[in-house]
């Protein structure tokens, strides 16, 4: 833990003092994390700075339309040195240093975290923490306003992409007041909202369709409805022509369905290891549940990795949620 958590003008002037930023988010990144990284990274240019972006994992394709995408760095492609090119680390969206993947790289560098999870361990020597901030690109638009940073289209693009991202198309809880002010202002600034909701779900690829076929085709309801449960694996990407980050979002389906009120998907990618994604319509804080698995999120919105069979995931799944769903 490092100083007290600071305000958008105190990140603002730690950003001011770096020359060369490397701009990180979680695994497996979305909307919200990769438009909160590119929007970040033109502040950073706004300031004078230099400024990479880093994600651990390839991005889907829904994200191909964001400005700047083509220049995100993946790590396959990363010098063995990397960390030593950098005198900040800007990590955006990431309640610990874990989420990153990049944890035992980072800690050798001086780090600036924003962030709105309730669960941040405050891990940097700076950090900008707001649990009420509807989402980070909220709360990079506040810095930019700070800095006295002229929004551009780009810049106002990318962090309203994060914004609708992470509110779910401002249906979730944390599409407040405070997100259709910014969103207004991103707006304003530039920002096509049709044109970002056709990037974003208008242009599904055919891989896309047939893995979401898939996946649905799996789906478990159980506590009498309350409760979706669906899964993917190797094979199915395989059969299917699709990549791990194409399973962005397909989450989303089975959490409408009339009467469910948490959806999951289990992701059996890797031996040992099920990637667990969880959204619930609020009445169950889905944050609570994975963090016993050692995961995180926010209420409506969370996830975790469970060492294991894909099976025994679903059993302890099960065993976390049905008491929950049936009280």
């Amino acid at each position: 833990m490092g100083e007290a958590t600071c305000d958008a003008a105190a990140a603002a002037a730690r950003l001011r003092q770096a020359t060369r930023v490397l701009v990180v988010s979680h695994t497996s990144p979305d909307g919200d994390a990769l438009g909160s990284a590119l929007g970040a990274a033109e502040i950073v240019h706004a300031l004078g700075s230099s400024a990479v972006v880093l994600s651990h994992d390839p991005y889907p394709s829904s994200l191909a339309f964001l400005p700047g995408i083509d220049r995100v760095l993946v790590q396959a492609s990363m010098p063995k040195d990397w960390p030593d090119a950098y005198d900040l680390v800007l990590v955006l969206e990431c309640p610990d240093l874990e989420r990153t993947g990049f944890e035992a790289e980072l800690r050798r560098l001086p780090i600036l975290s924003i962030d709105h999870h309730v669960a941040n361990t405050a891990y940097g020597q700076v950090d900008y923490l707001d649990p009420e901030a509807p989402a980070v690109g909220e709360m990079l638009l506040q810095i930019a306003e700070a800095a006295e940073v002229a929004v551009t289209p780009t810049m106002a693009t990318c962090l309203y992409t994060a914004l609708v991202t992470d509110t779910g198309d401002f249906r979730y809880s944390n599409a407040t007041p405070r997100a259709f002010a910014a969103a207004a202002r991103l707006v304003a600034a530039g920002a096509r909202p049709h044109d970002i909701a056709e990037g974003l779900s208008g242009h599904t690829p055919a891989r896309v369709v047939r893995l979401t076929a898939a996946i649905l085709s799996t789906l478990e309801l159980a506590a009498d409805g309350r409760l979706a449960i669906v899964w993917c694996d190797g094979a199915m990407l395989q059969r299917t022509g699709a990549m791990a980050a194409d399973t962005e979002n397909i989450i989303n389906i089975p959490r409408r369905i009339d009467g469910v009120e948490v959806a999951v998907l289990l992701k059996d990618f890797a031996p040992g290891a099920v990637r667990i994604s969880m959204r619930s319509r609020d009445r169950v804080d889905v944050q609570a549940v994975v963090k016993r698995f050692g995961g995180g999120g926010h209420r409506a919105a969370s996830g975790c990795t469970f060492s294991g069979s894909l099976a025994q995931a679903r059993e302890a799944i099960l065993a976390a949620l049905l008491p929950l769903l049936e009280a």
